[in-house]
């Protein structure tokens, strides 16, 4: 691998870095050993200015060389900076501090997504209100269709009183009707019993 992927590779990675902890002037310069990836960059957090660049830093505060799969395993966590210093797999020359720090560069916290997912959780409130909105209108109709209908039972009580004043003559004419019947019964009966009078004259 050339020297600008492995580079590119470093920058992606130590930009993921929270570099808040890093002394405010800090300039370490990182050559990569390897044959088909050699080369030099450096590290810079200038007045919290953060900084990684492919180029020599000469005013330096500290300079490291390591492997740059020594380099990964540090960034990566597989490698204690102490350690490597003292297995000889990373040269330090200068600040040791300011190279330890770089080494213990701690990825940033994850932005909190919970903040986004309550404001998602209110929206069907809305949609409750809106519903609720939507069924006032409903009820106040169905309330007027209520009202409406002892109206419509006043209306009819009148028409059931005409009804019963024009039913009132002709049951009193019926009334009237059925004494005159009675009588009319009452004569065929003594019509009928007048033969049985003839009757007795004749045994005399």
């Amino acid at each position: 691998m050339t020297f600008e992927k492995k580079f590119a590779e470093f920058k992606k990675e130590l930009e993921k870095r929270n570099a808040s902890e890093l002394p405010t002037d800090l300039a370490m310069q990182v050559t990569m050993t390897d044959e088909d990836c050699g080369g030099t960059f450096y590290i810079a957090n200038i007045d919290g200015n953060f900084a990684v660049e492919p180029y020599d830093y000469v005013d330096n505060t500290v300079n490291i060389a390591a492997a740059a799969a020594t380099l990964k395993d540090l960034l990566a966590g597989k490698l204690d900076g102490p350690d490597a210093m003292f297995r000889g797999l990373v040269t330090v020359n200068g600040n040791t501090a300011h190279a330890l720090a770089v080494m213990g560069m701690k990825k940033k916290a994850a932005a909190k997504k919970p903040a986004a997912k309550k404001t998602a959780a209110k929206k069907p409130a809305a949609k409750k209100t809106a519903t609720k909105k939507a069924a006032a209108p409903k009820k106040a109709a169905e309330k007027k269709v209520e009202e409406k209908k002892p109206a419509a039972k006043k209306a009819a009580a009148p028409k059931k009183a005409a009804e019963k004043k024009a039913a009132a003559p002709k049951k009193a004419a019926e009334k009237k009707a059925a004494p005159k019947a009675a009588e009319k019964k009452t004569a065929t009966k003594t019509a009928a019993k007048k033969p049985a009078a003839k009757k007795t004259a004749a045994k005399k």
